[in-house]
């Protein structure tokens, strides 16, 4: 007969809480969103009217799926810690706060209007919602579901387990990781704005770390900057490897932080682990800053000459932390790679043009344009143009970063 498992099961509080209160204790900090919380998911035009639509259902007294919050063992405050619930919470939150309307019988109501409010365009106008309904709003009651003093690692847990109504992004599912790494990361690179929407942050640091990593708006927006750090983390935190290009690649960045042994190494530090690791990556990140400032001084501005692309980036950034001379010279052999590089991605496009669609074309015009792609093949070397086709499949793989790790080794 097989063993009874033991389960133990949770012992939540429920109650009934008007958005009166409910709004209050929120706006007071009482009931608060952790760090580790994904961001608002209703934000954005591509989401279309899911804040609107929630306000409505509350109007028309419609029920709506109840509130799960937590408190955490050992705080002596006893904050209400939103665990499934948050976009709701930030909706109501925004409405009473006069940050968007809902459209009734043709018009569109807020709570509160200023100088601030938008004037309306088309049909329809703006107006302040009647007080009767502002307190049928308020004494709306949501039903709140509260586990009493549990640990963050349950809270996480749970988090995860709940949030099926969309799924997670994978930068998400990394940030709600119980992980000090994460802690770290989030800790060192907070990107979010005030209003929780992941937007990013136009602060001197946001710049130049988008500057310096040849990143995009996209690249940082809603937490996706995890998968970058990840992946600039295990460069470093691979250097005691075996096999220091099989890092972790953007891609694999989650099975990096749930993994106990990925390809080797344990990449679940203990607090004494992490900061000796932490303390190299950020060591690292100022190591590589400070070269390429240098660098670009030495370019005299011309942005020709930095690196094109974030896979160009984890190039040299490894490079640079493993075996990187930053004297002058190799500053100026890099300038010139880089320039041949520029060149041939230029001309070699002019060139693919013509060969891309052959159909009714001169045969004299074709021969001509594969000589002429051979000659500028062999006028710009054959590292140049390794170089420059390792970004079209998969830039950022292993493979690639060996490629132009050896190549570096040759023109420094």
């Amino acid at each position: 007969m097989a063993d009874i498992p033991t389960i133990v099961k949770s012992k939540p509080e429920k109650h009934d809480t008007p958005i009166k209160y409910y709004r209050q204790e929120f706006k007071d900090k009482e009931r608060i969103l952790d760090d580790w919380q994904r961001l608002d998911g209703w934000s954005g035009k591509e989401k279309g009217n899911y804040k609107a639509d929630f306000i409505i259902s509350i109007i028309y007294g419609n029920d709506v799926p109840k509130i799960m919050e937590y408190t955490l063992l050992g705080d002596e405050l006893q904050k209400k810690r939103i665990l499934d619930g948050g976009h709701r919470t930030r909706c109501i939150d925004e409405f009473m706060d006069g940050k968007f309307p809902v459209s009734i019988e043709g018009n569109y109501y807020y709570w509160v209007m200023d100088e601030k409010t938008p004037k309306r365009k088309g049909d329809g106008h703006n107006l302040i919602l009647p007080d009767s309904i502002k307190k049928d709003f308020c004494d709306y009651t949501l039903t709140v579901t509260t586990y009493i003093d549990i640990t963050e690692e349950d809270a996480r847990k749970k988090f995860n387990d709940l949030n099926h109504c969309r799924p997670m992004e994978v930068c998400e599912v990394i940030n709600s990781h119980s992980s000090i790494l994460v802690d770290l990361m989030r800790k060192e690179w907070s990107f979010v704005n005030e209003s929780g929407t992941g937007e990013v942050s136009d602060s001197d640091e946001c710049l130049e770390i988008k500057e310096i990593f040849s990143l995009s708006g996209k690249d940082l927006e809603k937490l996706k900057y995890m998968k970058i750090m990840v992946s600039l983390f295990s460069l470093i935190e691979r250097n005691k490897s075996t096999e220091q290009f099989k890092y972790c690649e953007p891609k694999n960045a989650l099975k990096y932080i749930r993994s106990n042994d990925y390809d080797g190494l344990n990449t679940q530090f203990s607090k004494e682990e992490v900061i000796v690791e932490w303390g190299k990556f950020t060591t690292a990140i100022e190591k590589y800053r400070e070269w390429i400032h240098t660098f670009m001084e030495d370019n005299g501005g011309d942005f020709k000459y930095k690196p094109s692309n974030h896979s160009e980036t984890l190039s040299l950034f490894h490079w640079i932390n493993n075996k990187g001379d930053l004297s002058q010279n190799t500053n100026t052999n890099l300038k010139d790679f880089f320039e041949k590089c520029y060149n041939y991605k230029k001309e070699a496009n002019k060139i693919e043009k013509v060969l891309k669609n052959v159909k009714g074309k001169n045969m004299d015009e074709i021969r001509e344009a594969n000589n002429n792609i051979k000659n500028l093949e062999e006028d710009v070397g054959e590292d140049v143009v390794k170089w420059v086709n390792s970004f079209k499949n998969n830039g950022s793989g292993d493979s690639n970063l060996r490629k132009r790790y050896g190549i570096l080794n040759k023109i420094m």
